[in-house]
């Protein structure tokens, strides 16, 4: 089995991975900027551990050194993201590529290149990186997590759940996700290229709400919220939607059955 590289292996999307990847019988080597506890929830049983930081290139040949494929998990937030995306992406692959790595796996989202939204167009530059590298490369473009559609109706405050006006998604299991790109580093699929994989149905965000208020007991009344920003405009132009690459997945309200309790 090939020796598998999770890089932000201690996010949500990353933990997924690395426990698909363990499942499926690979070596794993997990990177991360900080090395979680053997008790946290960050821990995934079965994995190596490893500090690493791609901005500033610090674990990256230690962490690389034996890899067959590395999967790309990272995240950032606010002006860091641009450096982690653009930056540390450069600094991950030009390394890999020195240490012999063969495949990189990178997971994106969906439409990233027709917004204007900063963290957006960092993640577009990335997506460049890895197709210009000298790897064999395959990104897999996703829709919102059912967590991160959560996230927004745990907002509110003073009563209100906040249901973006005119917007719908299309969420994701995150576990859905990672066996997709378990199925990527196994070779499935052309290679240097992108997929595009979207939740099993699209739903406005007011009838999400509904299921999130019901299975989760709140009490707050649902209120159309109008999102600015070119993070708005692209939801309700639709580009966070891709009907026609929906997967037999876990749907919403089976997904908040399993995990509210």
């Amino acid at each position: 089995m090939p020796r598998v590289l999770v890089v932000g292996g201690t996010g949500l999307a990353g933990r997924a991975v690395t426990a698909a990847a363990i499942d499926r019988g690979h070596d794993v080597v997990v990177a991360s900027r900080r090395v979680p506890d053997d008790d946290s929830a960050e821990f995934v049983p079965g994995a190596d551990y490893r500090s690493a930081d791609l901005v500033s290139g610090d674990g990256l040949e230690e962490v690389l050194d034996g890899v067959d494929v590395l999967v790309d998990t990272s995240n950032g937030a606010g002006r860091a993201a641009s450096h982690v995306f653009a930056t540390g992406s450069q600094n991950l692959l030009h390394t890999a590529a020195r240490f012999g790595v063969r495949q990189a796996v990178l997971l994106s989202i969906v439409n990233v290149d027709r917004s204007a939204y900063r963290y957006y167009r960092a993640k577009a530059a990335q997506e460049r990186n890895y197709q210009d590298s000298a790897l064999e490369t395959r990104i897999v473009r996703t829709t919102q997590f059912h967590e991160f559609v959560s996230s927004i109706f745990q907002r509110g405050g003073l009563g209100i759940i906040p249901a973006p006006a005119k917007t719908s998604f299309q969420p994701i299991a995150v576990t859905d996700v990672a066996s997709i790109l378990m199925d990527a580093v196994e070779g499935r699929g052309a290679a240097n290229a992108t997929r595009t994989v979207g939740g099993p149905r699209v739903e406005t965000s007011r009838e999400l709400a509904k299921q999130w208020k019901s299975a989760t007991g709140a009490r707050g009344s649902i209120v159309s919220t109008r999102l600015g920003g070119a993070l708005g405009a692209t939801w309700r132009a639709g580009d966070n939607l891709v009907p026609r690459d929906a997967i037999d997945g876990v749907g919403y309200s089976d997904w908040l059955s399993s995990s509210v309790v």
